[in-house]
C-alpha cells in the first residue's frame, strides 16, 4: 500500500528481476535473484501490471501463451477466477474471438481480467499483481476479490492496491512512503496502526510522551 509514486510498482519490478537494486539484494526463496537464471525466475513467476499486453490472435491463444499444455478445464477455471467468463461468452466465437495487437477491441477491465486469467493459468509458485482491480467497478471488484481468495491459495501472492476490498485476502501489509517501507506486518496489526489517531503535539509546558 502507499500513495501514487511511492515505489510500489518498483518493488514488484525488483522482485521480477526487471530492475536491479542500486544497493543490497532481492531475495526469493533465500536466493539472490541476480544468481537465478532469468528463465528459471520467470518460469516460476506470473506478473500482471496495470497495462497488460495482449497480442494479435484469439483469446484462447493469448491465454495459453504461458501454459500451452493447459486443459479446457484449466482454462475455464482460470477465466472464472479472473471474472472473464461472462464477457467471453458474449463475444462472437467466445475463446476464438480474434484480437488485434494490444486487444483494442476490449475495455481496460476486460483486458485486465484476461491478463489475470493468463497468469493464474500458468499456476506459478509466485504471483505478482499491480492494482488488479483498478479498472473494475465495485461489483466486479468484489467478485474478483472473492475469486482470487480461492484461486491464490497455496500461491505466494504479492499485490499492490490502494483499494480496501483487496485487503480482505491479505495476510500481511507493507506500507511504502517516499520509496521507504514505513510499516510491515500482519494485516490487522498494520491497519490498526494506520487507523489510530495521530498523537497530538504537546502544548507549551507539557512534556512529550515517550515513544
Amino acid at each position: 500500500m502507499g500513495r501514487i509514486g511511492t515505489g510500489k510498482t518498483t518493488i514488484l519490478r525488483l522482485l521480477a528481476g526487471l530492475h536491479k537494486p542500486d544497493a543490497g539484494m532481492v531475495m526469493v526463496d533465500n536466493a539472490d535473484v541476480r544468481h537465478i537464471r532469468p528463465e528459471d525466475l520467470r518460469r516460476n513467476m506470473s506478473i500482471v501490471f496495470q497495462n497488460p499486453v495482449l497480442f494479435s490472435g484469439s483469446i484462447r491463444e493469448n491465454l495459453l501463451m504461458g501454459a500451452p499444455d493447459a486443459t479446457d478445464e484449466d482454462l475455464l477455471d482460470a477465466v472464472r477466477a479472473a471474472g472473464a467468463e461472462s464477457f467471453i461468452g458474449t463475444l462472437p466465437g467466445g475463446f476464438d474471438f480474434p484480437l488485434t495487437e494490444r486487444g483494442r477491441e476490449l475495455s481496460s477491465g476486460m483486458r485486465q481480467s484476461l491478463a489475470i486469467a493468463r497468469a493464474l493459468l500458468a499456476k506459478p509458485p509466485l504471483l505478482l499483481l499491480d492494482e488488479p482491480t483498478a479498472s473494475l467497478d465495485a461489483g466486479s471488484e468484489q467478485a474478483l476479490v472473492s475469486s482470487l481468495d480461492s484461486a491464490t491459495r497455496g500461491i505466494t501472492t504479492v499485490f499492490v492496491t490502494h483499494r480496501g476490498s483487496m485487503l480482505q485476502i491479505a495476510d500481511r501489509v507493507m506500507v511504502v512512503e517516499a520509496g521507504r517501507i514505513v510499516a510491515n506486518g500482519p494485516r490487522d496489526e498494520v491497519l490498526e496502526k494506520l487507523q489510530a489517531p495521530q498523537q497530538q503535539t504537546p502544548q507549551q509546558g507539557e512534556k512529550p510522551v515517550a515513544q
